[in-house]
């Protein structure tokens, strides 16, 4: 049994190896969890669709002011945090001059990263339902040693209600992945592609067998509604108004909605159309996502999806 490698997560961006990365990074589980008061569940879920409804119009939102600025300017109003060139002032409006943008756009551009787009509009959905001391608990607790987690995240929303469902397209090519993810890039000097492997058919076994993921760090409701499906993705599963997503064991997160996904990305280039995009969730279709680059995708993970209240 292959042991996996320990994951810091794209907000951090401090390791010698995020260069090679797209635009994430890995992180581990912490063991202690936030413990909710039972009023703390109850509220919550009382309040479920407001919330999933202000978070996914903040998701809205940011993609068509990321539509619009681009249009306008030519570069990205969101730029990715933890690519080097951005880490400064004078490096952005260095980058502005580069692409051919006015240096005065930095005032308006704003950091970003996969998992920080969805605190950013999870945060608006709770403060909207007042519920906002149950979010800054969750992420006083997530920013502990100044760094984020995902699957923290994730589990801490099961903890309020939430279900995590695991998902994998095709079960059969998970050790033609995991080879895949091990492949060497002639780019990066010889040096691994990704570090951290999606470790696929490992995921997969614990999942279905164990109702496991991440090495035991993680508790499965789900294993079988997003296995399997290809490219037919489940029409439940598109019903579902919010949803939070990790992925490539916690290499990436994504939100969506209603089967989109939405992504933001840490180490793309300034002049990056895509470096906020959207895609149906799909990951093993042409234009589908999650997505890695144009063509490659997160092909299995873990997605979070709401208590939302029956009518």
């Amino acid at each position: 049994m292959r042991k996996i490698i320990p994951a810091i997560f794209c907000l951090i961006g401090v390791l010698s190896l995020s260069n090679l990365l797209h635009s994430e990074a890995i992180a581990a589980p912490k063991t202690k969890l936030v413990n909710f008061t039972p009023e703390e569940i109850t509220k919550h879920q009382e309040n479920i669709d407001l919330i999933v409804s202000k978070s996914t119009q903040c998701l809205q939102r940011i993609y068509k002011t990321h539509v619009e600025f681009y249009e306008k300017w030519g570069v990205s109003k969101y730029y990715g945090e933890r690519k080097p060139q951005h880490q400064t002032r004078a490096g952005l409006i260095g980058e502005l001059k580069r692409f051919g943008a006015p240096s005065h756009l930095i005032s308006e551009l704003e950091p970003t990263a996969c998992i920080s787009l969805a605190i950013k509009c999870l945060r608006e959905g709770f403060v909207a339902a007042g519920t906002g001391a149950t979010f800054e608990k969750i992420h006083r607790f997530l920013k502990i040693d100044q760094k984020v987690y995902g699957t923290d995240l994730q589990i801490m929303l099961q903890q309020l209600g939430w279900k995590l469902m695991y998902f994998n397209p095709d079960p059969a090519q998970n050790k033609a992945w995991d080879l895949e993810d091990r492949r060497i890039n002639p780019a990066a000097s010889g040096k691994k592609w990704n570090p951290v492997w999606g470790a696929h058919e490992y995921n997969y076994q614990t999942a279905v067998r164990q109702g496991t993921y991440y090495n035991g760090t993680m508790k499965i409701d789900d294993a079988k509604t997003l296995v399997g499906f290809k490219e037919a993705v489940p029409t439940s599963f598109k019903k579902i108004p919010f949803f939070l997503g990790i992925a490539h064991s916690g290499y990436h997160v994504f939100p969506g909605y209603f089967g989109e996904v939405i992504e933001a990305h840490s180490t793309r280039n300034l002049n990056a159309a895509d470096n906020l995009e959207i895609s149906q969730f799909n990951p093993l279709a042409t234009n589908g996502g999650p997505r890695w680059t144009k063509t490659e995708r997160y092909r299995s993970g873990v997605i979070a999806v709401p208590p939302v209240q029956k009518r």
